[in-house]
């Protein structure tokens, strides 16, 4: 059901930020950290989240507000949506000029990550507490079944799929390090 792999991705997302957080900690003890892992991270919760999670998650909120009336918080998710895409893509800049070897001051970097972090994770916390509880109390089977009918993209998840893009190795990898952490 199309709500189960929106709820899957989110902790997908959470994880991901649990591991930049780490990163953001090292950073703040004046350790180095790995900042190409930390791109790998940004980039596919860019491109993933465009491609295959707030499409998916728009399709609900879409369907929502034209069969069950206005809601504020719901109206606003598509606009909240891209400007998260342009804030991503902002840090994602941000990383590529540090991969290329630009000087950015260590401090601005910290700023800009923990900035990321909290937005992702405010985002996610609110879709899980307000947005998915309320959709899910007032959607139907039938509703249900329209919405997935709607939904007709591929989604193999490039990090946490059956097949691993080659660009997410380095990432899969750290993500199954962190599974085996958490035993």
């Amino acid at each position: 059901m199309m709500i189960e792999r929106i709820r899957r991705e989110h902790g997908y997302m959470v994880r991901l930020l649990a591991i930049l957080r780490r990163k953001l900690n090292l950073l703040k003890q004046e350790m180095p950290i790995n900042y190409s892992l930390v791109h790998d991270i940004v980039d596919y919760l860019a491109h993933h989240s465009e491609r295959v999670h707030h499409p998916k998650e728009d399709i609900l909120y879409l369907y929502y507000l034209e069969n069950y009336g206005r809601e504020s918080d719901i109206e606003n998710l598509e606009l909240e949506h891209q400007h998260l895409s342009t804030k991503t893509h902002g840090f994602l800049n941000t990383l590529d000029m540090i991969l290329q070897d630009a000087v950015v001051p260590q401090h601005v970097f910290m700023e800009q990550l923990e900035t990321f972090i909290t937005a992702q994770k405010q985002h996610l916390d609110m879709e899980e507490q307000s947005i998915l509880p309320l959709i899910e109390r007032v959607f139907n089977a039938s509703d249900w079944q329209v919405v997935e009918g709607l939904w007709n993209v591929s989604e193999d998840d490039p990090v946490f799929g059956d097949t691993i893009a080659e660009h997410y190795k380095q990432l899969a990898e750290r993500v199954r390090q962190t599974e085996d952490e958490c035993v």
